[in-house]
């Protein structure tokens, strides 16, 4: 639970490669439900008890599944089936149509089904018997699918195996503020079941105050894990935005110096206001930050032995016109910085083929050594690995000293003139 590179804990207590989903919906409903006696549930809430301090048994009333499944909703299911969805044509025409849908149904398990897409509610009036008192931790279902060929959807399938866990462990079903939530993951034919042990993902630990292009801290740690820091390391993010990677790196690597800097304000104030609440929650870190032009840094030469940044993609922020001006010069002016042989770079960028041109622009100075593929809120991004060269300058690179435009006063230039035009 310490660890600091990852977003959630789940355990594991079932885990079917070939899974084998029948062919006909009811058959596979009644397959999904009977799942429940496969897991090792004992095992499994075990370790849940003891990362929640969950005293109570869970498994004071434990019955076996005589029942084939619980009754569907299709008519409400469909509902969250969207019409472009893959599955949609697997479904059976009859069931688009609404026909042979019980139109009795209780106030509650409408409200229940309304309220939750992916979760199962379980109905009592389906129950083999109804248990008096309801024991144990209250629970929810999450059913994640991935595939095209399946003949249901998520919220069927949460729903019977939501129904399975209620029939034969009398826990009861909560919604929001549960204790436990079960995750039903399916990938076509795989299909495995988990107890999830975070109740909010690991990255949501650092910042109070929050920009556009936030980066979460366990893709921070990552980054600068890469970059293997050694005690005295002198670390610098020169875009650090609200000092993400800065934080992440003063908690996780004390022993070195960690200093961020951004050319915006407002990000300034934001990387202040982040660390002086890490610091009244008592943590110590090494680190400062400070407003400054990523191509022209108020740093000696080969003074920083680590640089690790989130670069700009070029779409909330600037440009990938300007990125082909702005990572050449940062290339250039890290290297000035940067000790010659031992300083290494660590850049996370979606516009990759800007990074590729400008760093065979300046192999002489940088020689990339690796690259990483990361997901940044549904993008590919590309982590660079960077090895300074041993040449200390190379006089057929050059860069424009005059001063820069902000890409805010660029843009405000560009709608006045729109504005003028028409």
């Amino acid at each position: 639970m310490k660890l600091r590179s990852i977003d959630n804990v789940n355990i594991v207590i079932s885990m079917i490669p070939d899974f084998q989903f029948p062919a006909e919906r009811d058959e596979t409903f009644k397959k999904l439900y009977k799942y429940v006696n496969e897991p090792d549930w004992r095992k499994g809430l075990r370790a849940w008890q003891l990362v929640f301090n969950f005293t109570e048994d869970p498994f004071t009333d434990v019955r076996p599944l005589d029942k084939d499944g619980v009754c569907p909703h299709p008519d409400l299911d469909l509902k969250n089936i969207k019409s472009s969805s893959r599955i949609a044509k697997n479904v059976p025409v009859s069931l688009e149509n609404g026909e042979n849908v019980k139109e009795e149904r209780s106030s509650v398990d409408k409200k229940l089904n309304e309220d939750s897409a992916d979760v199962f509610a379980s109905k009592p009036n389906y129950a083999v018997e109804a248990r008096s008192v309801a024991a144990g931790p209250t629970f929810r279902v999450s059913c994640q699918r991935v595939g095209g060929s399946h003949n249901f959807g998520s919220p069927e399938a949460a729903r019977q195996f939501g129904g399975g866990i209620n029939e034969k462990f009398g826990w009861p079903v909560k919604l929001s503020e549960f204790d436990l939530e079960v995750v039903l993951y399916i990938s076509e034919e795989f299909v495995y079941v988990a107890l999830c042990l975070t109740k909010e993902a690991l990255f949501k630990r650092n910042l109070s105050h929050f920009g556009p292009t936030n980066l979460r801290s366990t893709i921070c740690y990552n980054m600068v894990r890469l970059a293997k820091p050694q005690p005295g390391d002198v670390i610098v993010d020169p875009l650090c935005g609200g000092a993400t990677i800065p934080i992440e790196g003063s908690l996780s690597f004390p022993q070195a110096i960690h200093i961020g800097g951004d050319n915006y304000p407002k990000a300034i104030m934001r990387s202040h206001g982040n660390i002086e609440n890490l610091c009244r929650r008592g943590a110590k870190m090494p680190i400062d930050v400070a407003q400054w032009d990523v191509t022209r840094l108020p740093i000696r030469d080969q003074s920083v032995d680590v640089i690790v940044s989130d670069m700009p993609f070029g779409k909330r922020i600037g440009s990938k016109m300007d990125n082909r001006v702005l990572y050449y010069k940062s290339l250039v002016e890290m290297a000035r910085v940067t000790r010659i042989d031992t300083g290494r770079a660590v850049l996370l960028t979606q516009d990759r083929n800007s990074m590729i041109k400008n760093i065979q622009r300046v192999h002489t100075l940088w020689k990339s050594f690796a690259t990483r593929t990361a997901n940044i809120g549904g993008l590919t991004a590309g982590v660079f690995y960077l090895q300074r060269t041993g040449l200390l300058v190379d006089p057929s690179i050059t860069i424009d000293r005059k001063p820069n435009m902000h890409w805010r006063e660029r843009e405000k230039i560009r709608d006045a003139n729109t504005m003028a035009q028409s």
